[in-house]
C-alpha cells in the first residue's frame, strides 16, 4: 500500500439541502443541519443552527417550562427562516457559478455596492443582510424587493425629469 495523497484529478462531491417536517415530535425536537441543512454558499448554516437554539430558549421561556407548547412555537418561528436561507443559499450558488461572467450583473452589482456606500445603511446588499445583521432570513427578500422597487422609482423619475427638460430645452430653440 501506498501512502501519500491520490490523483483524484476534480473529485466531485454532493451538496444538499434538507428541508423537513415537523421538527418537533412530543418532546423532541431537531435543531441545526438535522432540521434544515443548506449548501454552504452564504457561510450560514452553523449560525442558523445557533439561532435554532436562541429561539428554543426563547419558545421555552414564552412557554413557561411547557415543552410540547415551546417545541411547537420553535418551529413555528424558524421553519420559515430556514427555508428562506435554503432559498438564498441556493440562488447565490447560482449567481457565483452562472451570472458573474454577464456584464449585466457585474454592473447592476457595481450600482449596488455604489448605493450601499451612498446610503449607508438605508440600502443595504443582500450579503450585508444575511452576514452582518439580525434581520430574520425570512425578511430579507421583502426588504431586497423594497429597495430594488425605489430605487427603480428614483431612477424612472429622474430619467422622466432629464426627458422633460430635454423637451423643453427643444421647444425654447
Amino acid at each position: 500500500m501506498q501512502s501519500g495523497t491520490f490523483n483524484v484529478p476534480n473529485p466531485v462531491g454532493s451538496l444538499v439541502t434538507v428541508r423537513c417536517a415537523p421538527w418537533v415530535r412530543g418532546r423532541v425536537a431537531l435543531v441545526g443541519d438535522a432540521a434544515h441543512a443548506i449548501v454552504p454558499f452564504f457561510g450560514q448554516g452553523a449560525n442558523c443552527a445557533f439561532e435554532d437554539c436562541v429561539e428554543l430558549d426563547r419558545s421555552l421561556t414564552a412557554a413557561g417550562g411547557d415543552w410540547p407548547t415551546a417545541l411547537a412555537r420553535y418551529q413555528e418561528q424558524r421553519k420559515a427562516n430556514a427555508d428562506a436561507i435554503a432559498d438564498m443559499a441556493l440562488a447565490n450558488f447560482v449567481e457565483m457559478s452562472e451570472k458573474v461572467a454577464s456584464p449585466v450583473f457585474r454592473g447592476q452589482t457595481k450600482l449596488r455596492h455604489a448605493l450601499e456606500r451612498a446610503l449607508g445603511g438605508r440600502y443595504v446588499s443582500r450579503y450585508e443582510l444575511v452576514s452582518f445583521t439580525t434581520i430574520p432570513y425570512a425578511e430579507i427578500d421583502g426588504r431586497i424587493r423594497r429597495q430594488d422597487r425605489t430605487v427603480g422609482a428614483v431612477a424612472a423619475g429622474m430619467l422622466a425629469a432629464v426627458g422633460a427638460g430635454a423637451l423643453l430645452l427643444r421647444r425654447r430653440r
